[in-house]
């Protein structure tokens, strides 16, 4: 073999293997990037309190496996591990939660930690429930939620007076027009208040497109729903594209402002329960099954009854 020779065998293999330790680390740094950590409380009310035993999980556990993590919560504690990171805030406040991983990556995100005073305020605010829109001659329900109401006045701007008594009522508009719910409870300073647009009767046959939409978009919610929680808790592309569907579709650009009813006894945000979804069916072993969506309107939604099942 020629000197030449030599020289372009050895030059072809530097190439090959840094194009091997380039790949190698490319491939490396983009599982980085993609990493992310959740934090799950305890009692499982999607807020973290002081004394509250809270949980951190890293999103794709394969990707650490060979780390070492170090994990920072804000307040000068620093914790050295992996996995089953445990932690408890004495005090609360908001806190710079941060994740370091082999000195080469970090990963952060603020949480705020609330008292126990702060959140019996939280728990205490009663909430109304009710259609946007109705049909004169329409059975319409609207309901509240909320600890220690024994009083229920509601008034439905209508009459001019109170309505009802009871906690979930029935109301029937008998003429069209835009009109501000008023309830008032023991339990509450000043109303609360929740604006209804009434519509003429149309023909039957326009009543019967409008009862086949609300069908057609709670499928699709339902649709949706299964297969967030179906996901794998490492494909987060996949979980933005259906959270994002749900939110651009029906809650026209308000999903913040969505309330989550869950078996009629427990509520979220639209957004915390869809993460909750992704993340419990696919790392405590535990099939979740959307049996069934309910909806008082497919336009601008602001309430979603789901009733779920829990299959281990």
């Amino acid at each position: 073999m020629t000197n030449k020779n030599k020289i372009l065998l050895l030059t072809a293999l530097l190439l090959a293997s840094l194009l091997i330790i380039f790949f190698s680390f490319y491939q490396f740094n983009s599982k980085l990037k993609n990493l992310d950590f959740h934090i799950f409380d305890s009692n499982d009310n999607n807020h973290y309190e002081q004394n509250e035993v809270l949980e951190f999980f890293i999103n794709d556990s394969s990707a650490i496996r060979d780390k070492t993590l170090i994990w920072h919560f804000g307040n000068g504690d620093t914790l050295r591990r992996n996995q089953n990171i445990k932690y408890k805030y004495k005090e609360p406040g908001k806190y710079l939660v941060t994740v370091n991983i082999d000195n080469t990556n970090k990963i952060s995100k603020y949480i705020k930690v609330i008292s126990t005073k702060e959140r019996n305020v939280i728990d205490s605010i009663p909430k109304l429930f009710g259609p946007d829109d109705g049909y004169v001659g329409e059975e319409l329900v609207f309901t509240s939620q909320g600890p220690g109401i024994e009083t229920w006045y509601w008034e439905f701007g209508e009459t001019g007076s109170v309505d009802s008594y009871e906690k979930q009522t029935v109301y029937v508009y008998t003429d069209p027009g835009v009109y501000n719910v008023k309830l008032t409870t023991n339990t509450t300073q000043y109303p609360l208040y929740h604006t209804i647009r009434i519509m003429s009767r149309f023909e039957k046959f326009e009543g019967m497109v409008t009862q086949d939409s609300l069908a057609l978009a709670e499928n699709d919610i339902k649709k949706h729903l299964q297969a967030l929680a179906d996901t794998d808790v490492s494909d987060r592309k996949t979980f933005n594209e259906l959270f994002n569907y749900i939110k651009n579709t029906y809650t026209c650009g308000a999903a913040n402002e969505v309330v989550v009813v869950i078996n009629d006894n427990k509520y979220n945000d639209l957004y915390s329960f869809c993460q909750g979804l992704h993340y419990l069916d696919s790392k405590r072993n535990q099939k979740i099954n959307i049996n069934k969506i309910e909806l008082e309107t497919f336009k601008c939604i602001k309430r979603i009854n789901v009733t779920q099942s829990m299959l281990k």
